[in-house]
């Protein structure tokens, strides 16, 4: 999760020239240095940021769980919150907001369209190991720090510890 937002940060920090907000086909350390960039704009690297930022939100892992929330950092999740709205996947549309509601509380609200992935929706919040979970309103067992979820629909409570 932190080396994903790293990420991020370094290819944000890539853009050449900065003013242009582009990023080129090449780039170098030493931005002062003149040197090739290749063509600009330059789409393809556009659309990898693109599709790394989707991936902190949700993306289907080896087992054929959709992993929710694998590369949020606590700090968009503590202050207000992060949700994604019409997320197309191989299984349908996803949408689902996840915000902490009290020093100990946060919540999870799911709609997804399709079905559900075979590895069923898996939460792995910017949290240690929650400490208790109910899936619409009925309690569910954790699995290390992963809450797995069967459902289309499902409004999720966790008690997180300190």
């Amino acid at each position: 999760r932190e080396r994903a937002y790293e990420l991020l940060e370094f290819f944000m920090a890539g853009r050449r020239p900065p003013a242009w907000n582009q990023w080129p086909e090449v780039v170098a350390r030493d931005a002062r240095k003149a040197q090739f960039v290749g063509d600009l704009p330059h789409a393809w690297v556009a659309s990898d940021y693109i599709r790394a930022v989707l991936d902190l939100f949700a993306y289907e892992r080896g087992d054929g769980a959709m992993l929710l929330a694998g590369g949020i950092p606590a700090a968009w999740v503590n202050r207000a919150g992060v949700a994604i709205r019409g997320l197309n996947t191989p299984y349908g549309t996803l949408s689902y907001s996840l915000v902490r509601t009290g020093e100990r509380i946060a919540e999870l609200t799911l709609s997804a369209s399709g079905r559900v992935p075979p590895g069923g929706f898996v939460l792995a919040g910017p949290w240690p190991r929650p400490l208790h979970a109910t899936v619409n309103g009925k309690p569910v067992a954790i699995t290390g720090d992963e809450l797995r979820i069967d459902e289309l629909e499902a409004k999720v409570v966790l008690q997180l510890g300190r």
